[in-house]
């Protein structure tokens, strides 16, 4: 049908046409939506709907009835709508200006005159589209459902651990999975969840979870006890026989009773049956054994009969019996190996809108805004070419670009916040998890020092320890060592490489004490680090972790040796407590170890050789050596040399105490940006809020605060406080705010002083160090030492501030086995901890190609004897291509990283056990089956 424009006709549309003072606001712009937007009946695809919508102030100082008054065709060929409103309009009855501004505009209309309601109609078309845009933030089903919201979409997916797009794409029906939200977000995974998710996803009230279900593992070949073995201990871990009972490892799934209809639904093969082992694969964390128990229901078998098409089939559902039908029985099918193949990847059900480029800033937000009016004003000058010259072009009235450029400004505050990634629930949940994603990246270097003549007995430098920089732009940069120094009386005269004939290959490392006798020195361990260029390096790193088969330390006074064995020589940097950023224990550390990686490699090349207390029976002499004995054919020959091996360093990283600037709460303050003190504050950066005391401006008497997050309350805190965090309106990384609890603020004075102790950072500034500036002591190093950082000062890097950032973060705490069953997936996740914001291009891109190195990865469940008891667990084999590297050894330390990284995927209860393959050579590295990371509780 068409109206009497000729234009085709709507029921929806007529309805609005006819009755739009019965609908709400709300309602018209979703219906204006769904007709003019994508897919919209009238879709103008280079159009976008909101501006085929004109809504301007009902022109009357009438009550209003009704949100809306009345919906009109516009637009030249009438396929455009005109709504009247008669809420938040500068002109009408709810207006804030005076009332003889509507009046004057009423004069005019009754002159047939519109100049000045459409100069104001300007500010009203953005007004109404950032209400309803308001009004639509926080209702996530029509911001998903019907808006199609990109972002919105990906934040639900990032609940049930979904966050990255390759993961979805591998999950059939994934946005079916958002109801679930609240059980697949629970930790630890739960026999009840379990239940609970499979009787709802699968409409079955029968069902019923079975724990500890009794199993008989093998024994895998290489753990049984042999004769003339020595990979078992009597009475340690001496298992005997090939087969050993094991509830830990297995659950069933019990089904029924079930009629024999329902019962066929569920064989193997059939819709029900896979999706409910997918549903458990996509549910568990661990690589439990499971199967599927059906349960037929009494009088329901069917008797066997030989020619029928439609019969049983032999072993499913088929039971021979004589006489009356027989009472319940029942079947169990294997599932667990029915589940560990991935899916085909599916589209979404869902969709979404093409995704639009959004700005990063205040100022971006303000420029896109204020081109908005000056669009909507160019329209103006069209419709009344008499004032063009007054509110377009470079001779504008100044007045007119005034009142643009404060609209663009507030609008702009506005759309920010619409924006926004729900701070407000997400980095709470940041901070709990993971605080260091809200802070600025510090530069970081090597440092090693130097014992002075006078040190004549070993000397420890703690972690923490502060060194200095010389000046830059009138600041000293400082920095805080990550590792324990213990500095020896002791010098390194010569390292060298030799394969002589008919000889194992070793490396070969000479040393003399200073004031000390052999005998006399009582070293627990010797650290090295690893100082040639990073491919020559990783090579030595990789010989003397995989190649060494034992160290010989010899006299070179009276030639007396003792042998250790080459399970003495142990990586560093690896170990929960070995991180640099923080020495608060992560939720997974594999995290926090892999992002360390991604962002400074040479913390991860150092070695600690262990086992010296024996050199006390070498002599009174003060020269020794030390020899790598290797195995015969190492697969790289090293070029090494004194610089090879670099005594007494560690990792510093630009981090130091810092004071804020006293804040001050009184007359109603709620929240308050935290300023850094000092002569420059732009040569400083806050890294964390560590100490919080408050004392009355009469008084003495001082307070401690403690953070308390509102997700988090806890009752026994006196002084609570809240330290968030924000996008800064201006340029890169968070503004850090604090605000005091309002359930407390009742009983404080009204005026309270604030001093804060901060972590802080110096930005960019250390960039402009080169090796050796680094070189200034402080109280906290000892005097018998000097020192100087012997690698180049890293980039600082601002916190990644991306769309939906930490919603992604949120995701990879929810790791599954999906992201080991397709290489896409694992190279997405990782990917995530390479920083969008390194400055340094060469290093993102060498990290983003070893990322893509990854050719393949497959992950079976496995059972091993770990301690003398069975373990579940995965056997993941990845395969790499090695040309992606800059060596075996690069290769090496990014497998041992990784291997820490996965140990992320399985509880504490599960283990895995990681073999490398590179693909080019052929060679396989293989590390030994250890427990998982993820905690139980």
């Amino acid at each position: 049908m068409a109206d009497t424009t000729g234009k085709p006709s709507y029921p929806v549309i007529e309805d609005l046409l006819s009755k739009g003072h019965e609908f709400s606001f709300s309602q018209v712009m979703r219906i204006a939506r769904m007709h003019l937007g994508a897919g919209g009946a009238q879709e103008l695809p280079e159009v976008p709907w909101q501006d085929r919508v004109r809504v301007r102030p009902d022109l009357s100082l009438a009550f209003p009835a009704a949100d809306v008054t009345r919906v009109e065709r516009a637009g030249d060929d009438g396929a455009d709508l005109l709504v009247t409103t008669t809420f938040l309009g500068l002109y009408g009855s709810s207006s804030p200006l005076p009332t003889h501004y509507t009046e004057e505009l009423l004069d005019e209309a009754a002159a047939d005159s519109s100049v000045s309601r459409d100069f104001l109609d300007i500010l009203h078309q953005r007004l109404y589209q950032l209400y309803f845009q308001c009004w639509s933030k926080y209702r996530l089903f029509i911001r998903v459902a019907e808006e199609k919201n990109s972002r919105d979409l990906e934040r639900l997916f990032c609940l049930i651990g979904l966050g990255e797009r390759e993961l979805r794409d591998s999950v059939p029906d994934a946005g079916s999975l958002m109801r679930y939200a609240g059980l697949f977000s629970q930790f630890p995974r739960s026999a009840p969840g379990l239940q609970t998710l499979l009787r709802d996803a699968l409409g079955v009230g029968r069902l019923e979870v079975e724990q500890c279900v009794l199993r008989r593992v093998p024994i895998p070949e290489d753990q049984q006890m042999r004769l003339g073995a020595a990979n078992n201990c009597l009475g340690v871990n001496t298992v005997l026989g090939s087969v050993m009972p094991d509830r830990m490892g297995k659950f069933r799934i019990h089904i029924g009773p079930l009629s024999q209809k329902e019962f066929d639904t569920f064989l193997p093969g059939t819709p029900r049956y896979i999706k409910l082992a997918r549903m458990i694969r996509l549910y568990i964390v661990d690589p439990f054994d499971f199967d599927l128990k059906l349960i037929l229901a009494a009088g329901e078998a069917d008797p066997i009969r030989l020619g029928d098409p439609d019969g049983p089939r032999l072993g499913w559902n088929s039971w021979c019996f004589s006489g009356g039908t027989p009472g319940e029985v029942g079947a169990i099918f294997p599932l667990a190996q029915s589940a560990t193949k991935a899916p085909a990847p599916v589209a979404d059900d869902f969709g979404s809108a093409p995704e639009r480029t959004q700005p990063s800033t205040l100022t971006d937000y303000y420029q896109q805004e204020l081109a908005r009016l000056r669009d909507l004003a160019a329209g103006y000058a069209g419709a009344h070419p008499e004032l063009a010259s007054m509110v377009t072009g470079h001779l504008a009235n100044p007045s007119v670009e005034r009142l643009f450029e404060g609209v663009a400004f507030l609008n702009a505050n506005l759309q920010q916040k619409l924006d926004d990634d729900l701070p407000e629930i997400i980095h709470e949940l940041t901070e709990a998890l993971h605080p260091w994603d809200f802070r600025p990246i510090p530069a970081t270097t090597i440092v090693a020092f130097t014992p002075k003549a006078e040190l004549a007995q070993p000397l420890l430098i703690s972690a923490g320890a502060e060194v200095a920089s010389i000046p830059v732009q009138g600041t000293k940069c400082r920095f805080k060592t990550c590792f324990d120094v213990t500095v020896h009386p002791l010098k390194l005269l010569d390292a060298s490489f030799s394969h002589p004939s008919g000889k194992p290959p070793s490396i070969r490392l000479q040393f003399q004490l200073k004031g000390i006798g052999l005998s006399g020195w009582q070293p627990k361990s010797l650290r090295f680090f690893l100082g040639d260029d990073h491919p020559a390096a990783c090579n030595l790193y990789l010989l003397l972790m995989r190649y060494l088969k034992r160290v010989v330390i010899t006299s070179r006074e009276n030639g007396a040796g003792i042998e250790i064995a080459s399970g003495c020589l142990k990586p560093v940097g690896l170990a929960d407590d070995e991180t640099m950023l923080t020495k608060e224990r992560a939720l997974l550390p594999g995290h926090l170890i892999l992002q360390e990686y991604f962002l400074f490699h040479d913390k991860f090349l150092f070695i600690d050789l262990a086992g010296l207390d024996a050199c006390r029976t070498l002599g009174d002499g003060s020269r020794f050596e030390i020899d790598f004995e290797l195995t015969a054919s190492p697969p790289v020959l090293p070029q090494v040399n004194a610089n090879s091996f670099v005594l007494f360093a560690t990792p510093v990283v630009n981090l130091f105490e810092h004071k804020a600037k006293p804040l001050t709460f009184g007359n109603g303050e709620i929240r308050q940006k935290i300023h850094i003190s000092g002569n420059n504050p732009d040569h400083y950066q806050i890294y964390s809020v560590d100490r919080i005391t408050e004392f009355e401006m009469a008084a003495v008497e001082r307070r401690e605060y403690f953070r308390q997050s509102p997700l988090f309350q806890r009752t026994d805190v006196d002084h609570p406080c809240n330290i968030t965090h924000s996008k800064s309106p201006l340029g890169e990384g968070f503004d850090t705010l604090l605000s005091i609890s309002p359930r407390k603020r009742d009983t404080l004075p009204s005026r309270i002083k604030l001093n804060i102790d901060l972590t802080c950072a110096n930005g960019i500034l250390p960039e402009r160090l080169d090796i050796g500036d680094v070189c200034i002591p402080t109280p906290t190093i000892p005097e018998p030492t000097v020192f100087t950082n012997i690698k180049p000062v890293t980039f600082s890097i601002d916190p990644d501030t991306g769309h939906n950032r930490q919603w992604r973060l949120l995701s990879s705490f929810s790791l599954n086995r999906i992201s080991l069953d397709l290489v896409n997936t694992l190279r997405a996740i990782l990917r995530f901890f390479i920083s969008a914001n390194n400055r340094n291009q060469a290093a993102a891109k060498s990290n983003l190609k070893r990322v893509d190195a990854i050719a393949s990865i497959h992950a079976n469940p496995a059972d091993r004897l770990i301690g003398g008891s069975m373990y579940r667990g995965y056997d993941i084999r990845i395969k790499l291509r090695g040309e992606q590297f800059v060596g075996p050894g690069d290769l090496y330390l990014f497998s041992s990283v990784l291997e820490r990284f996965l140990g992320g995927y399985v509880t504490q209860n599960c283990f895995i056990r990681l073999v490398v393959e590179e693909i080019t050579e052929g060679y396989q590295l293989q590390w030994p089956a250890r427990l998982g990371d993820r905690p139980l509780i």
